[in-house]
């Protein structure tokens, strides 16, 4: 069997690669990064994700036309549960095929010493779309580079999509999170949104918060609300005030509970911590409770990537957030097969929806 670091070396072209901009059209191109969007791309996807929702729910069965005869390959190197599985519903009520390796890739070539360049070329002689969850950062860029290589060789190019970059990105969490702020809340623009936990290491926000920057909302600020080892990096912040977003950095969620329209919430990762004793310390300031946001606004909303754990206290504090109107997690979880569905559709069939 092979090492870890064997597994997961990188290469050298994930930091050469550039993936290309949407520009408005969708057709045949990787998704890797929330940096290839701007506004109007991402209106194009959520009417489509719109008109798919309204479709699905209207039991209309002709959305099997739209990837008939299509192909997708599930590659996960990392565990996962919702992204996968939506990825793969997605598909399949597209009317697509689904290939993959994800319950079964501790027994794949790359256990035996194959790097990600083959293994993605394989898959892509097979698939027309390859969703790809790696955990070294970098590796969507790789398996995109990769593929452009293969791409030039046969006829039919297969295009890849991440499902999560290492702790670097998130792309289509970050699109679904998005698309669901604008479909609660009416607008994006002046909206206060506040982000908690481990913000340093979450690719969820990290993505998020670039994407809410692409989409140049008015008025719009951004609150970060982590421990100080755990904190937004750096370069993130000075892209969105770069952009013109006003940001406000904190340890105390008091200081924004009253102001914020959207409440994000992430797990404080406990074995991100060398001190045991500073991470008792402020445990508690970064766990959701019901009374955590028994003073919250009413109208505000409250997001979390999942899955869970002692981020939102026990079960039964769970059964009490679920049933508070404002969490709408499980909304926010089924969105993202829509948008996944509408995303799928543009890259393979971009005259579709």
């Amino acid at each position: 069997m092979a090492t870890q670091e064997k597994i997961h070396a990188p290469s050298p072209h994930r930091h050469t690669y550039s993936p290309p901009k949407i520009a408005g059209y969708y057709l045949a191109k990787h998704i890797i990064s929330v940096d290839q969007f701007a506004r109007e791309d991402l209106e194009i996807l959520f009417d489509a994700a719109k008109s798919i929702r309204k479709r699905m729910r209207q039991n209309d069965r002709g959305l099997t036309e739209v990837c008939a005869g299509r192909v997708m390959a599930s590659l996960f190197f990392e565990s996962s549960t919702r992204t996968d599985m939506s990825f793969q519903a997605a598909m399949r009520r597209l009317g697509g095929d689904v290939i993959a390796a994800s319950n079964g890739v501790q027994f794949s070539s790359m256990y035996k010493g194959e790097d990600l360049a083959d293994t993605i070329r394989a898959a892509g002689c097979y698939a027309d779309v390859i969703v790809l969850r790696h955990p070294q950062v970098g590796s969507s860029y790789e398996a995109a580079y990769y593929l452009d290589l293969l791409n030039r060789r046969v006829r039919k190019p297969s295009v890849v999509i991440s499902g999560g970059d290492g702790v670097g990105e998130h792309p289509t969490q970050a699109l679904l999170d998005l698309f669901t702020i604008i479909d609660q809340k009416g607008t994006l623009d002046y909206q206060s949104i506040t982000m908690v936990g481990d913000l340093k290491n979450g690719r969820t926000v990290h993505s998020l918060a670039k994407l809410i920057a692409y989409y140049r909302p008015t008025g719009t600020h951004l609150n970060f609300v982590a421990p100080e080892g755990l904190r937004m990096p750096d370069d993130i912040i000075a892209m969105l005030r770069d952009l013109s977003i006003s940001v406000r950095e904190t340890e105390t969620l008091q200081d924004v509970l009253g102001e914020s329209d959207v409440l994000y919430w992430t797990r404080v990762q406990e074995e991100r911590f060398k001190n045991v004793t500073e991470y008792e310390s402020i445990k508690d300031d970064f766990i959701l409770v019901p009374k955590t946001i028994h003073n919250a606004p009413k109208t505000m909303i409250i997001m979390h990537p999942l899955p869970r754990k002692h981020e939102m206290g026990t079960p039964a504090d769970h059964d009490i957030l679920d049933a508070d109107p404002r969490a709408i997690y499980f909304e926010q979880m089924e969105n993202g097969m829509f948008v996944r569905m509408a995303l799928l559709a543009k890259v393979l069939r971009e005259a579709y929806v």
